[in-house]
């Protein structure tokens, strides 16, 4: 049965004294701020009014978020990370222990930026515009990036007033808002006005089933549960072909994005997210394990064993990982040997018809059906 694996941060089988404090103040030690809930935040939310026994647990608090960053869903198998805190988090936060310094590390490899320089990031960046092809049919695009990095440059007030379709005081307004550098030198200017390099991170986790409220495997329940009894709780599914399904409608569409702003898009995900969509489709990730970014790029990284606990008792960092890279469809010569990232879309290998046969058979009919 599925078991909560860590609880803000910390390991739920290994628990200590550090991470009850931990817990206590709601803290999630990848954002080092209060816990948001990630991924589930609109679903872990508990109002602990109505949970006497779990307010005791939590004292001052009145609301707080079910902080789970990954469920083990069997003994000795490897944990699936359900938020995406978890696995990266690029916010600003004070100067401490960065449990993602490895992340961090590789991502900054494959974006290939400038050593020593600071380029900005932008979370959750909104667009939903429509636009018009060549042959005037209209088209729309309605998407949310995880991050958006990029670089800076020097610009007029006024020509940045042009490129958001605003007046010159009202962008100068939104600059002294947004925390922008204005200049006066004869004409008013930005100094750090958004530029290339562009660089798309996206992070994909894994999603939770909806969970059984008589089993008490429903995410606030299951953490209510884990937080009163650890070692007698359960904890809800995964749900595989959810998080495949919203992966694989926007791989492609963000890499291409990506690629039309002369930048680049790169995914985060885990390595048993990656081992799945090897095993359940057409897209062999091992054949494209690369050191070099291409069209389609996804940064997978893992825990490594698990079967020791900790020696810190402390928070338990990502340290493996594997870059693959390639086109989105077949390319070059070198390339005609594996395809592309579009095989992502396309079934690995369709089961035997004797196994359609056995499950209409094992199941009644719902109705008759004639003309």
């Amino acid at each position: 049965m599925s078991k909560i694996f860590e609880l803000f941060g910390y390991r739920l089988d290994s628990w200590s004294a550090e991470a009850e404090s931990n817990c206590q103040k709601v803290w999630c030690p990848f954002m080092d701020s209060e816990c948001d809930g990630g991924g589930n935040r609109y679903l872990s939310a508990i109002d602990l009014s109505t949970h006497i026994g779990l307010a005791k647990k939590f004292p001052g608090k009145q609301l707080i978020q079910a902080g789970i960053c990954s469920l083990r869903i069997r003994d000795g198998d490897q944990p699936w990370i359900v938020c995406p805190r978890r696995l990266l988090s690029l916010r600003e936060k004070p100067l401490g222990i960065d449990y993602q310094e490895h992340v961090k590390k590789q991502l900054a490899k494959y974006m290939a930026l400038v050593k020593e320089k600071n380029y900005r990031v932008w979370a959750e960046v909104k667009m939903k515009i429509g636009t018009t092809t060549d042959d005037e049919q209209e088209k729309f695009f309605d998407y949310t990036f995880d991050y958006v990095i990029v670089d800076s440059k020097r610009i007029l007030l006024s020509e940045a007033a042009k490129i958001i379709g605003r007046s010159e005081r009202v962008t100068q307004k939104i600059a002294e808002e947004n925390g922008f550098t204005l200049a006066k030198r004869g004409d008013l200017w930005i100094d750090n006005f958004p530029s290339d390099p562009v660089i798309i991170v996206e992070i994909m986790t894994s999603s939770t089933s909806g969970g059984d409220k008589k089993k008490r495997t429903q995410i606030a329940m299951a953490f209510e549960d884990a937080i009163l009894d650890p070692q007698n709780h359960n904890g809800p599914g995964i749900n595989y072909r959810q998080v495949w399904a919203r992966m694989v409608s926007q791989l492609i569409v963000k890499s291409q994005v990506g690629m039309a702003w002369n930048g680049k898009t790169i995914w985060l995900i885990q390595d048993t997210l990656a081992n799945y969509i090897s095993s359940s489709t057409a897209l062999d990730l091992s054949k494209y394990i690369s050191e070099q970014s291409g069209e389609v790029n996804i940064l997978a990284f893992g825990y490594g064993n698990t079967s020791s606990k900790p020696l810190n008792n402390g928070v338990l960092p990502l340290t493996n990982s594997n870059f693959y890279a390639g086109p989105i469809t077949e390319g070059s010569a070198m390339d005609a040997n594996r395809g592309g990232f579009v095989e992502i879309v396309k079934i690995g290998a369709p089961p035997p018809k004797t196994h359609l046969w056995r499950s209409l058979f094992l199941k009644s009919p719902c109705a008759a059906f004639s003309i």
